[in-house]
């Protein structure tokens, strides 16, 4: 099959402005700041290192790890890439006609960027005795930067990156806060990769501990009382219509609002159904599929439908409420338990759990105040619209 050439990309990309865009420089500022929580983390335990560690090579070294080291910086070496393309070129068809010195140039600077840091990161581990600094690590982070950047810097690679683009200003409104938006919604599905985290609410699925203290206050009661049930579901129908809400602020006017909603939920559901039936243990797989959850999404989308004919910026202030009370009646209504517990749940021997789990739900636990900050900025932009 013959490479893409400039003709094949769609001229609604070739229309839009990048070097406008500044939300690139976010996404990598947060996904360099995740690379540093997940190799520093835990934050205890600081002291002078007894020898550079990261010299040595190490007696044994994990293929799972490797494999892991390399994917965790593929998507940093492209977005490094695609950032430096569009910084030199205002339209994707001028990234097809890049010369290859500048692919060359391109991908020495994204090496010599992610070498940087994984050196940095490598070596501040060894001043954590919970941490093991690897020069394989610091090979495996390095190649997978390049490979992220390889891949851009192809005919292929840039011929995708204007279909990206074209689908983003075919499918959502135009904007750096509709930007900002599918940031925060690309964070909203990594959150749902943590099985232990119930859908649409907080807190995370009762351990064995957590089931004894429940089955104590609700021993004379059903499933489906009331006292028990209501808060949740109210909790959960509130988040469900404040997420639908947001998004519809984030989708492209005379779009199918209703089926992108619905589209987006499905995709939700079905990553985090994956996660469980692939990381959670057999007595908890749809301990999070109770009636609550059940009676709350759909309750939340009848809620979604009576709001979501209203204008723009009133849908920006309703976004902002539901978010908020949601997120504090799932406060509310939570079970919170010790970390220890938590991880108990999942089944996965591969390593690299704390680090998955915490991150994932810091990421879960942040996503209301933040999609809140975002929805009241857009209702106090727009005040000449309705």
């Amino acid at each position: 099959m013959a490479s893409p050439t400039l003709s094949d990309i769609p001229v609604s990309a070739a229309l839009v402005p990048l070097s406008q865009n500044r939300v690139g420089h976010g996404a990598i500022f947060i996904y360099i700041m995740a690379i540093v929580y997940a190799s520093l983390n835990p934050f205890f335990g600081w002291r002078w290192p007894e020898s550079y560690g990261l010299f040595i090579w190490p007696r044994y070294s994990s293929g799972f790890d490797v494999v892991l080291n390399v994917l965790s910086y593929i998507p940093l070496g492209g977005m490094l890439a695609a950032l430096r393309m569009r910084r030199s070129q205002a339209h994707p068809r001028a990234m097809m006609a890049t010369p290859a010195p500048a692919a060359g140039a391109v991908l020495l600077g994204v090496t010599i960027a992610a070498f940087t840091l994984s050196f940095a990161m490598e070596s501040i581990q060894t001043m954590l005795p919970v941490r093991v600094s690897s020069p394989i690590d610091l090979i495996a982070n390095t190649t997978g930067a390049f490979l992220g950047a390889s891949v851009l810097v192809t005919g292929w690679g840039r011929w995708l990156l204007a279909a990206v683009l074209a689908w983003r200003h075919r499918h959502f409104a135009a904007g750096n806060e509709t930007s900002w938006g599918l940031l925060l919604l690309a964070g909203w599905f990594v959150a749902q990769l943590n099985p232990v985290i119930p859908f649409f609410e907080a807190g995370h699925i009762a351990g064995p501990v957590d089931l004894a203290a429940a089955l104590t206050l609700a021993s004379a009661s059903t499933p489906y009382d009331a006292l028990i049930r209501l808060p949740q579901t109210v909790g959960i129908a509130l988040n469900v219509c404040g997420f639908c809400l947001f998004l519809s602020l984030l989708l492209r006017p005379g779009t199918r609002v209703m089926v992108g909603v619905l589209l987006t939920l499905a995709l939700g559901f079905f990553i985090k159904i994956s996660t469980a039936t692939l990381m959670l243990k057999a007595p908890q797989l749809a301990a999070w599929l109770g009636p609550a959850t059940i009676f709350g999404l759909c309750a939340g989308l009848v809620l979604f439908v009576g709001f979501a004919r209203i204008g723009y910026r009133w849908r920006a202030f309703c976004a902002t409420l539901f978010i908020f009370a949601g997120g504090l009646m799932a406060k509310i209504s939570s079970i919170y338990g010790a970390f220890g517990e938590t991880l108990r749940l999942l089944n996965w021997p591969y390593g690299h759990l704390i680090n998955f789990a915490s991150l994932t739900r810091w990421m879960h636990e942040s996503w209301p105040l933040l999609a809140c900050l975002l929805a009241a900025w857009i209702f106090v932009k727009h005040r000449e619209s309705q």
